[in-house]
């Protein structure tokens, strides 16, 4: 029997990827000051080609791609 380990990652908005645990969760509330939990916002998007091309000229032009894309 295999068993395979899920692993989930997180991305931030300058398209760093790192694993997402709840040890770096915590390292980054603590690194961006958040005092208060409902200033956290989980956001789901869907992503095609348009999105595609979208995050490609934001990312030449910003470090907030993800912001520039999914929040306007």
């Amino acid at each position: 029997m295999i068993i395979k380990e899920v692993v989930t990652y997180m991305v931030m908005d300058d398209l760093v990827v790192k694993p997402m645990s709840t040890i770096s969760s915590i390292t980054l509330i603590n690194k961006f000051g958040i005092k208060d939990l409902s200033q956290l916002e989980e956001k789901t998007v869907s992503f095609g080609k348009d999105e595609g091309l979208k995050l490609l000229e934001a990312s030449l032009k910003t470090k907030k791609v993800l912001t520039t894309i999914f929040m306007h």
